[in-house]
């Protein structure tokens, strides 16, 4: 490039004489000058190309000379919100293992069979990083939650360029994006998906907002056996309608036995994907000691195992929209009648991945894991 621009000076100079022959000299050299100038001006910028900044959550300024190439990311969810903004690429060198463990159980690994290249070996499911290992990939950024301080102190000080994102709530997603789609040097994408996000959100809370309190169902979300959702989960609870029992307790989540379920009564229960239960598992009365059959979602069959498309869909994500729409027509069959949720899905993995599902992967996502 720098050669490149060399010549372009000379020729540039070259031109002006041969145009200022027959001038006088002050005029030649004030010609030369000026196009040689802007020249200069031109190339300067040119040779600044590609060096930018952006501001972590942190409030902290991290310098880029080029828009990174090589990717690790700690946060579980971060790769499905990266193909959001990137696409399928090879640029991921590294991830968490349950990011991984996410993947081969969603269409991902069909989007992006490229993430199964990324190594593991240098974080724990927990995000506890091994910098040894994580230098030998050689990244360029490693994205991490800013709540993983002691990580982030090793990080940095083994020389490494970390961007810091939120976590937990669905605004911390919107804010995420826009701070990767800013370090991948795609800030129009980044605010179209977050546009997208919320339009799909506001799609279904405006049909709910003439249902009264007492009129929503009672709505119990496992995360894992008989561990409760308190409000880890408001960012879908809320605006599909769902009246959460537990939302007076403390703390995000709670264990709970059988004698509170019988109290709450729940109308539906829904099944997270970090939970090995399945439907099937309370419908058929499978647990001993436990006698699910005196509850109401049981006795009308409203049990159901939360999708996973890209990344699962309880927690705050990408895919909240999905969530949303999905938990909605479960709750209100009749409000939501006219909506198809395979369209639904196949609509938003065209928009947000730019990725078009099959027939069969609509159906893995949606009724593979409902027995």
């Amino acid at each position: 490039m720098r050669k490149m621009v060399g010549l372009v000076l000379a020729g540039a100079a070259a031109f002006a004489l041969t145009a200022c022959s027959g001038n006088n000299a002050s005029q030649s050299t004030e010609a030369v000058a000026t196009t040689v100038s802007e020249m200069q001006t031109e190339a300067a910028a040119e040779t600044e190309v590609g060096s930018y900044t952006v501001t972590d959550v942190r409030g902290k300024e991290i310098e880029f000379d080029a828009v990174p190439e090589r990717v690790a990311t700690v946060g579980k969810p971060f790769p499905s919100i990266y193909y959001a903004i990137e696409g399928a690429t090879d640029n991921i060198v590294g991830c968490n293992p349950s990011s991984i463990t996410a993947y081969n159980e969603s269409v991902l690994k069909d989007m992006y069979p490229q993430l199964e290249n990324a190594e593991t070996d240098w974080c724990t499911k927990d995000s506890t990083v091994n910098v040894e290992e994580l230098l030998k990939l050689r990244p360029d950024v490693v994205f991490i939650y800013s709540t993983k301080d002691k990580e982030i102190e090793k990080m940095e000080n083994a020389g490494l360029r970390v961007v810091a994102l939120r976590s937990a709530e669905l605004d911390s997603v919107k804010e995420n994006l826009q701070i990767m789609a800013a370090v991948c040097q795609k800030e129009e994408r980044g605010e179209q998906l977050v546009q997208y996000i919320d339009e799909g959100i506001e799609k279904v809370a405006s049909r709910l907002t003439d249902v009264a309190e007492e009129d929503k169902p009672t709505v119990v979300e496992f995360y894992s056996d008989m561990n409760v959702s308190v409000k880890q989960y408001d960012h879908w609870m809320i605006p599909s309608g769902a009246k959460n029992p537990a939302e007076d307790l403390t703390g995000k989540m709670v264990e709970v036995d059988m004698e509170q379920m019988l109290l709450w009564n729940p109308d539906i229960i829904y099944i997270g994907n970090h939970s090995d239960l399945m439907p099937s598992d309370l419908l058929e009365n499978k647990q001993d000691g436990r006698d699910w059959s005196v509850i109401n979602a049981i006795k009308n069959h409203q049990v159901y195992k939360i999708p996973i498309g890209a990344y699962r869909w309880d927690p705050a994500g990408v895919e909240t929209p999905l969530m949303v729409k999905w938990a909605a027509k479960i709750q209100y069959p009749d409000i939501f009648a006219d909506m198809d949720m395979k369209e639904e899905v196949k609509e938003f993995f065209e928009f947000v991945y730019q990725y078009e599902l099959t027939d069969e992967q609509v159906s893995e996502i949606l009724d593979n894991r409902q027995e």
